[in-house]
């Protein structure tokens, strides 16, 4: 089956261009539910934005991935109701971290249609943990960027099983290993610094310009080498670049093992930026299946690492 592209969007007029773009879900994040970037839907109301997703005829989605979920009972009981009046809006499925929001939700007073997706913010590394958010009614597996093919083998198994879907993040767009719900960098009211990166992000420190590392006391005739290694960090310390386990290796090995969604979610690109990446995530995932289709795995898998290494498009 197609691997198919689900997109952030944060604006009312980024959904036709997306959809365009190869699009098939849109997910985004609104007033009322929590959510673990904290930007939230502007230029169309979600119910608006939910019906014309509908009308082109995609799903919409909901992203309530805060790990920050404190409230007292009647504060409980105003989120459980903002649930059901999105879930009658028609949205397809809400992105969920928090397991407080999952047992508030199987608590209700009536079953939501909406599907629920399980955060990659809420790391999910083995069936046992799998098993409990099943539990507790997730249809989607988001995996956390923290783990290669290899070691979600078990997990992607255990979700074939049971009927879940599974979804990853592209790498080449994604550029941070530890987004989880245990990372706090990313939220300046957890730091003091002021030299941070637009959006006040601690770990990309240095996005506004390229950041400076200088190997000290490289042994000699390693300089080329060490050279390169210093570029990497400041790439990856930054200005983001690819996960250190994400790569074009790994994208076709998840390819493989057969995950079903490939999800574009940098929500602060400018709407032409988003139509650009969904354009060429769909590039992307159509030219694995076809290598797939004409060599078979294991010569497919080679060809498309060559193809994606010299791949220069922005």
């Amino acid at each position: 089956m197609q691997m198919r592209i689900v997109s952030c969007y944060m604006d009312g007029r980024e959904i036709e261009p997306l959809v365009k773009a190869g699009a098939d879900e849109l997910y985004t994040s609104v007033p009322g539910l929590p959510s673990f970037d904290e930007t939230y839907l502007r230029g169309i109301t979600v119910a608006g934005a939910i019906r014309r997703i509908h009308a082109l005829g995609k799903k919409a989605l909901i992203a309530v991935n805060s790990q920050q979920v404190a409230r007292d009972p009647r504060g409980l009981r105003a989120l459980q109701r903002r649930f059901y009046e999105l879930d009658d809006a028609g949205a397809d499925a809400f992105i969920v971290a928090s397991p407080s929001i999952l047992s508030l939700l199987r608590s209700g007073s009536r079953k939501l249609r909406a599907d629920l997706h399980l955060s990659s913010v809420q790391p999910c590394f083995n069936t046992a943990a799998l098993r409990f958010f099943l539990r507790l009614g997730v249809k989607r597996l988001i995996l956390p960027t923290q783990l290669a093919p290899l070691e979600a083998r078990e997990l992607l198994a255990l979700c074939r099983r049971e009927g879940v879907e599974t979804e990853i993040f592209d790498y080449r767009f994604f550029g941070c290993v530890y987004v989880n719900g245990r990372c706090n960098l990313h939220q300046p009211r957890f730091h003091t610094f002021r030299n941070t990166s637009e959006g006040g992000a601690l770990c990309r420190c240095g996005s506004g310009s390229p950041l400076r590392v200088r190997p000290l006391d490289a042994a000699a005739g390693r300089g080329k080498e060490t050279a390169a290694i210093a570029g990497r960090l400041a790439l990856r310390m930054g200005r983001g670049g690819a996960p250190r386990l994400y790569n074009a290796a790994a994208f076709y090995d998840f390819f493989r093992l057969g995950v079903g969604w490939l999800k574009y979610g940098v929500r602060k690109d400018s709407p032409e930026v988003k139509a650009l990446r969904v354009r060429q995530l769909r590039e992307m995932a159509d030219l694995a299946e076809d290598l797939r289709a004409k060599y078979g795995h294991a010569r497919a898998r080679r060809l498309f690492i060559d193809h994606m290494t010299g791949w220069n498009k922005p």
